[in-house]
């Protein structure tokens, strides 16, 4: 009987006792809330059914299950999936942000209830107030009211087949998203089907897309693709309706595939416009976004330091093994207080031989996991989260000479849940750290432990920001980073060429094992350093 007991137990939630501080139930009962335009959508006569495996029944997974399947999910059950209620938002990390959609599930963590609860989004009155169908593990059937000041708003939404766009939200947390690809120039999707001509532009609409709101985004993280470009060259890309900087985003080499994170406003009308300086195909994935007034600060690119021209250094190419220092606060927006990290574009040009460069807080020493590859005489530019150190600096190393461009795109608040960190390396499977010394075998996906790993802190952590790095390569393909116990997302992290050395910096949803996995296409030496995390 015991054993009975706790398999029906098992991807159940159970109710919390209902206050009229929290929510207004508004019927109660298959009959009652029909009868009342309250509709159950045809679960009472399917209730002795299972969805997703999940118990028949009154039985919260069990409903939410019916009505995706309903709307045209598989009746398969997720692999992601397993357990109770709670475990729905970590087994679906990025489809679950703060901003409520018609159609999104609700879902609640164990500060509902022991085993978490979920319910289906019927309408979305406004930002802050929803209404919600569900069963109930104990209970009944029902529909309710729930306000964001009423006490019991759900710990997050997930986006698994929405029926609406989401709506803004107020919440000043970063937002892991995707990845969704919102531009793609080679299918025709955001965008016309055809080649970008060097010297112009593509915009394409972020907001109200791939589970993002329709409104109320500052920033997004994107991660670009140029692929096959007819030349070198580079990107540039902006809120749409707002002049173009002169700061590059990218940079890019001919006939190869080119993937560069980019962080970047979003304009007024939710669009973002990508320059390119060579003809190419672009696509763009989003994969985590920031709202209004959120912990992620800062407005245009500005260019804060530059070799070529003597802005902020000596008019000379740094030399091989130099360091420079560069102040960032009271700049381009940094406040003299109150920011922890900046967000910069690092890049090198006329290099005399392949490198590094690293950026670090200044009064710290230079940690070993360089965050931005260049080749001889190319340019290269990355996307670098630095923690701001002693007399508001930080100093960037080059291991070969070349010029430096440094841009500020944003920074981080102090307190926000949003931490930089000084960059550790986790794994290398070069020098048998985290993994047997040799190239990871093709199709092979390591597991990468960050939970207590690197200055992670060992609990309440919903994402980690990591440097991921591919060396010698046997043939061409990509590196993709995901959760662990996730399905591998459908779009990479980074791609390269037959024995080239590539590089690129990405938030990713941390797994239920406290654990990423980075996947290779093609065997290659794999690196993984930690640059910073998320704050659930």
């Amino acid at each position: 009987m015991l054993a009975l007991l706790l398999a029906l137990l098992t991807s159940v939630g159970l109710t919390a006792p209902a206050s009229s501080a929290e929510w207004i139930v508004l019927c109660t009962g298959y009959d009652t809330c029909n009868a009342a335009g309250y509709s159950d959508s045809g679960y009472k006569a399917v209730s002795s059914t299972s969805y997703w495996r999940q118990t028949p029944g009154h039985n919260c997974t069990n409903y939410v299950a019916y009505r995706l399947v309903k709307n045209g999910m598989p009746n398969v059950r997720p692999d992601s999936l397993s357990g109770n209620a709670y475990n729905w938002g970590p087994a679906f990390p990025t489809q679950t942000n703060n901003s409520p959609a018609r159609g999104a599930v609700a879902w609640w963590n164990t500060s509902y209830s022991a085993t978490g609860h979920v319910a289906y989004v019927e309408k979305v009155i406004s930002p802050s107030e929803i209404l919600v169908s569900e069963d109930n593990w104990g209970g009944d059937f029902r529909w309710r009211r729930i306000t964001l000041t009423g006490g019991r708003w759900p710990t997050g939404f997930i986006h698994l087949k929405d029926q609406g766009a989401s709506a803004p939200t107020t919440d000043p947390s970063w937002q892991v998203a995707g990845p969704v690809r919102l531009l793609d120039t080679r299918t025709g999707n955001g965008a016309a089907k055809v080649r970008v001509t060097g010297g112009s532009a593509v915009t394409f609409q972020v907001t109200g897309r791939g589970g993002l709101p329709t409104s109320g985004i500052d920033k997004v993280l994107l991660n670009v693709n140029a692929t096959t470009p007819a030349t070198d060259g580079y990107l540039t890309v902006h809120a749409s309706g707002t002049t173009q900087p002169t700061a590059r985003a990218a940079s890019i080499r001919a006939a190869r595939p080119n993937t560069t994170s980019v962080m970047t406003r979003v304009g007024s009308d939710g669009k973002v416009r990508i320059y390119t300086s060579a003809t190419t195909d672009l696509s763009a994935d989003v994969v985590g976004w920031s709202a209004t007034g959120g912990h992620v600060a800062g407005g245009a690119p500005v260019r804060v330091l530059d070799t070529r021209t003597g802005l902020s250094a000596t008019k000379a190419k740094l030399a091989a093994g130099g360091t420079l220092s560069l102040t960032v606060t009271g700049r381009a927006g940094v406040p003299t207080s109150g920011a922890s990290a900046v967000l910069l574009d690092v890049s090198s040009a006329n290099a005399t031989g392949g490198g590094w460069l690293t950026t670090y807080p200044s009064g710290a020493t230079r940690p070993a996991a360089p965050q931005v590859r260049y080749e001889t005489g190319k340019a290269g530019t990355g996307l670098v989260v630095a923690r701001i150190g002693t007399g508001g600096a930080v100093k960037i190393h080059s291991s070969a000479q070349t010029d430096v461009m440094v841009d500020i795109v944003g920074w981080l608040r102090s307190g926000g849940d949003q931490v930089a960190l000084t960059p550790k390396r986790v794994l290398d499977s070069q020098s048998g750290l985290g993994f047997p010394a040799g190239r990871v075998p093709a199709g092979s996906a390591p597991i990468v432990p960050v939970l207590g790993k690197a200055g992670v802190p060992s609990s309440g952590v919903s994402a980690v920001t990591v440097t991921v790095t591919a060396v010698s390569p046997t043939a061409s393909g990509y590196l993709t980073a995901y959760p662990s116990g996730a399905a591998e997302t459908p779009y990479a992290t980074v791609k390269y060429l037959s024995g080239a050395t590539v590089t690129n910096t990405i938030v990713v949803p941390i797994g239920p094992d406290g654990a990423i996995r980075v996947r290779t296409s093609a065997a290659a030496y794999v690196k993984v350093d930690i640059t910073g995390y998320v704050l659930r």
